[in-house]
């Protein structure tokens, strides 16, 4: 009987492959040789699930994205507060632990890219305005003022905390209690 081949899990580890290569070496390092070599394949496999670079890329970045993502729905499962939600969310975004501290780097990463890569850019201008559309609902139900420019000033403030995080200003705890304190002001 021929073996199965789970396509959907061999291309998810060379994505990961991708991930932990501009962790370490960024995104210059990236090439479809050093990804193969990086996930333990050989390069025509990587080759025959992507194209080029660039496809392997922006998979690696929908994939880094649903994640993110499906930690995050995990995480909003138990709360009903909407504040307790926007921090749910706000708290998967900082380098925490060892998966989040290499999903940060990698989407440092990406953000500095995107003002070069149009592609790029775009995945991440929409991930942003379906996360910031979500900050605005949930302020808006905990009937914070201006709800709008708190969910702009929340992304920012989360943002520099992980910028800095990962440079090593502070420590992961500090990070989040820095967003703790704001996140009680409101």
């Amino acid at each position: 009987m021929p073996k199965r081949i789970d396509h959907d899990l061999r291309r998810r580890q060379i994505a990961e492959a991708l991930w932990r290569l501009v962790a370490a070496n960024g995104m210059e390092a990236v090439s479809l040789r050093q990804v193969a070599a990086g996930a333990g394949v050989s390069m025509g496999m990587v080759q025959h699930y992507f194209t080029d670079k660039e496809e392997m890329v922006l998979f690696a970045l929908s994939s880094l994205t649903e994640q993110v993502g499906r930690r995050v729905g995990e995480a909003l499962a138990d709360q009903d507060d909407p504040l307790q939600r926007v921090r749910a969310v706000l708290v998967q975004t900082l380098p925490l632990d060892d998966e989040r501290r290499l999903e940060a780097r990698v989407a440092v990463t990406f953000l500095a890219r995107a003002p070069v890569d149009e592609k790029i850019a775009a995945h991440l201008r929409s991930g942003y305005a379906e996360g910031h559309a979500y900050l605005v609902e949930q302020l808006r139900a905990a009937g914070v003022p201006d709800a709008e420019q708190e969910a702009f000033r929340l992304v920012a403030l989360t943002d520099g905390l992980t910028a800095h995080t990962l440079a090593g200003h502070h420590a992961p705890a500090e990070a989040l209690a820095v967003l703790d304190e704001h996140l009680a002001r409101l």
